[in-house]
């Protein structure tokens, strides 16, 4: 029995040491993962700004389009004013000339 006690002896600090070792490699452990998590919150408050200011640009692109295709439409009919004219002030002249 006293070989038993003596090898338990030796045993049961080891067992210890190991399971404070381990303790100790969960704990780092732990703190990896909670700096992992960290920056994975960080990544992904970067990355929702970054998608506000995308849909931000994306309705003022999508306003600025609208507005040069209805100034586009504003300088197309005054074109067509102009062209208009234009040929009314020719049928003027030349009916002018002709008398």
């Amino acid at each position: 029995m006293k070989p038993l006690a003596k090898l338990s002896a030796v045993i049961l600090p080891l067992a210890l040491l190991t399971a404070c070792a381990n303790t100790a490699e969960m704990d780092a452990l732990k703190a990896s993962v909670e700096s992992a998590q960290s920056t994975a919150d960080s990544a992904l408050a970067a990355a929702r700004n970054a998608q506000s200011t995308a849909d931000t640009a994306q309705r003022t692109a999508t306003d600025a389009e609208l507005a040069a295709m209805n100034a586009q439409k504003t300088a197309d009919e005054a074109m067509a004013t102009v062209e208009e004219c234009c040929a009314k002030i020719d049928r003027m002249f030349e009916k002018a000339m002709s008398k």
